[in-house]
């Protein structure tokens, strides 16, 4: 009798022991490269959200190979100076197993380079520069890869739409002077004048403009049939406020917010007609999205957006590149995502071809009678 419950304190013992040692493990740290400050830091909040959100469900369940998850978070401003700096102190600081960022284009490519030369892989989550897809992968960076579609992809779909709707012949262009501008109009261009569609040349414009009042002129007088907008956060609003305040009635189009972000701009009816491609609505009722939005809005308050969706799904393809690793080692970890076959939450299954780049669904939505309404969508 004795022995036995010797033997039973030193089983009990050992795994009160190895208990401890498992609670005790240090979290796996996934990086974040978010823009927290400057013009586009709601959308990066809404990024941030979205990865807390997803690292609080993989916990709750367990985490990762019985590990935690840590989300470190460095602020990219949305600028390539800054979004090298954010990448190099995650990497020597927080010690990261992968990074995800950095939604601005700009901000993405100046990071490349780094995670490449420390081995670290880095999820593109947001981010719609051509320039990504073309450097990543094969003969390229092997260390990056995209889950949402580029700008040549989205410009695919919105020209269907626009080559369909009949209207539409000569179409003006604002975008920022950034990776994301830039790309955004050649791939528009691209696309609309081989259908027959003439795009501007474009105007571009550098961050935190405050005066769009003379482009708005401009377009009162050349009467284009519409304005493709390819802005980001507080400048896109901006743009948005003055076109509202100018009258204009040339209808909207390329890859516009219609979200909290614009303060009751869609509901006043100063942009109906308006268009965008996006890769994600809350209206989707596809997969598990419903049940998404609901926990989202539960917990922070606000409808998600692309930026939280796609930021709560690349830390989801993590965590599952880690499980089927079995390693928080970054080169298992590159090596899974090489292999992924993930379903997110839309209902698409995210693989990635030979430049690390998925292929998900993207969605055309476009304003009626003041509300946001889902006209289809495509696959990339």
């Amino acid at each position: 009798m004795t022995t036995q419950i010797s033997i039973r304190f030193a089983a009990a013992l050992t795994a009160l022991v190895l208990g401890s040692q498992l609670a005790a493990a240090d979290p796996i740290v996934i990086g974040l490269s978010s823009p927290q400050t400057g013009g586009a830091a709601y959308l990066g909040q809404h990024q941030r959200w979205g990865a807390e959100l997803a690292i609080n469900e993989i916990n709750a369940a367990g985490g990762a190979i019985g590990q935690q998850l840590e989300l470190a978070v460095q602020d990219n401003q949305c600028n390539p100076t800054q979004g090298a700096t954010s990448a190099e102190q995650l990497i020597s600081v927080g010690k990261v197993s992968a990074i995800v960022g950095a939604l601005c284009s700009s901000a993405t490519l100046s990071i490349m380079p780094i995670i490449e030369k420390a081995k670290i892989p880095l999820v593109v989550e947001t981010s719609t520069s051509p320039k990504i897809t073309e450097q990543a992968g094969v003969g390229g960076n092997t260390w990056t890869f995209r889950i949402n579609p580029s700008d040549s992809e989205l410009a695919v779909g919105l020209a269907r739409f626009l080559i369909a709707d009949g209207k539409i012949k000569k179409v003006a262009f604002a975008g920022e002077d950034t990776d994301y501008g830039r790309g955004g109009h050649s791939a528009l261009k691209t696309v609309l004048e081989k259908n027959g569609i003439e795009v501007g040349d474009g105007d571009f414009f550098g961050r935190d403009t405050q005066d769009f009042s003379a482009f708005l002129a401009r377009m009162a007088s050349e009467k284009p049939d519409a304005i493709a907008l390819y802005l980001n956060g507080a400048d896109e609003l901006n743009f948005l406020r003055q076109y509202r305040a100018s009258g204009l009635s040339v209808p909207l189009t390329g890859r516009v917010e219609f979200s909290e972000l614009q303060e009751g701009i869609v509901e006043s009816g100063a942009i109906n007609g308006a268009t965008s491609v996006y890769p994600y609505s809350e209206q989707i009722a596809a997969g598990d999205n419903a049940a998404f939005v609901e926990t989202f809005k539960k917990k922070f308050g606000e409808l998600p957006n692309t930026q939280s969706y796609e930021a709560y799904t690349a830390i989801k393809l993590v965590a599952d590149a880690i499980e089927r690793a079995k390693s928080s080692e970054p080169a298992k970890i590159r090596d899974a995502l090489e292999s992924a076959e993930y379903k997110a939450t839309l209902g698409d299954v995210l693989k990635f071809d030979d430049h690390h780049q998925a292929h998900p669904s993207a969605v055309i939505l476009q304003i009626e009678n003041e509300k946001v309404v889902v006209k289809g969508l495509f696959n990339t």
